[in-house]
């Protein structure tokens, strides 16, 4: 269907007896880090699982987009916005619980069991308090636990892949389904999930440790984090994929690219791979410095950089 024609339909109407808050032609800036983005036609705040299927089944009804929308760290939302249905996940999505496994082992271990709308980060906080050790790598990594299974997250000390024992999902028949850790595909940032699937939730192995000795791990590697990444101005994280072997950073750090800037946005001076808003700056602006680095990076070196940020919606 045109998207002429979907601005047509009376989305009030048909998700008023979904249950959740909704917002019509309602902006999504302020649910992106980068602090950039256009309207969604609707946006509903989704508490429980059958209140998504709701609004998954009307989706498949009426043929509407639907966009689940977790953090929106790893994000670039376009100026004009979103058509059809964006899902924010919250309530029985932003919890979790531990269950200590019952068979022996030492060090003893725990699975954790956590909501796709959980942050990831504070996820990795609360396990530490209590001496579980495992997401240690996590903790600074902005956004939810969703985005980090769609991305397989992780920094310099590991991956979501290393812990995860399982993702549970609702599939486009609308039926709840698990698959093992080993049937999603999860790859150096990125991951391959059944089509249409909405991801719910995660199963995550953890192992007792010392609490001290966690945080202490956690605090050193956010700190270098923060060295080496402008975390004080909005962002949506590395920008480009490593290529093979290299790192994206030095190779537009070596053309001389930090501190360019078009319009609201410029090439972190801190970290090379990273842009900031740093006035009001539009996803347009954010577009035409990916596009000149890939050029230039293409025309140096003959590498075509990959982009590691999503991007989505309608130009303005």
């Amino acid at each position: 269907m045109e998207q002429r024609q979907l601005r047509q339909w009376d989305l009030p109407t048909l998700l008023c007896s979904v249950p959740g808050r909704k917002h019509f032609q309602y902006s999504l800036a302020k649910y992106t880090s980068f602090r950039i983005g256009g309207p969604a036609d609707a946006l509903i705040q989704v508490e429980g699982i059958e209140a998504l299927k709701q609004v998954q089944a009307l989706a498949q009804r009426y043929e509407i987009p639907l966009f689940i929308l977790g953090g929106g760290s790893n994000l670039l939302m376009r100026d004009g916005g979103l058509r059809g249905i964006v899902v924010s996940l919250c309530g029985a999505f932003r919890t979790y619980r531990v269950a200590r496994c019952t068979t022996p082992s030492d060090p003893p271990v725990a699975l954790v069991h956590a909501g796709v709308g959980y942050p990831l980060s504070r996820l990795a906080v609360h396990l530490a308090r209590r001496g579980w050790s495992g997401l240690e790598f996590a903790y600074g990594i902005p956004g939810t636990l969703g985005g980090a299974m769609v991305m397989n997250a992780g920094t310099y000390l590991g991956d979501l892949r290393q812990v995860m024992i399982a993702a549970c999902m609702l599939l486009a028949n609308g039926r709840e389904h698990e698959l093992p850790v080993d049937a999603l595909g999860l790859r150096y940032r990125g991951s391959s999930y059944p089509a249409q699937a909405i991801l719910l939730g995660a199963t995550i192995r953890v192992h007792q440790g010392e609490q001290a000795v966690i945080e202490a791990t956690m605090r050193t590697s956010y700190a270098r984090r923060r060295q080496a990444q402008p975390l004080w101005l909005p962002n949506a994280g590395s920008i480009f994929k490593n290529p093979p072997g290299m790192a994206a950073a030095r190779l537009i750090d070596d053309l001389g690219l930090k501190g360019t800037r078009i319009g609201g946005a410029m090439v972190s001076p801190v970290h090379a791979n990273f842009i900031v808003n740093i006035d009001h700056a539009t996803a347009a602006d954010v577009e035409a410095l990916i596009t000149l680095i890939r050029e230039r990076v293409q025309q140096a070196y003959g590498i075509e950089l990959e982009l590691e940020v999503h991007i989505v919606g309608e130009e303005g």
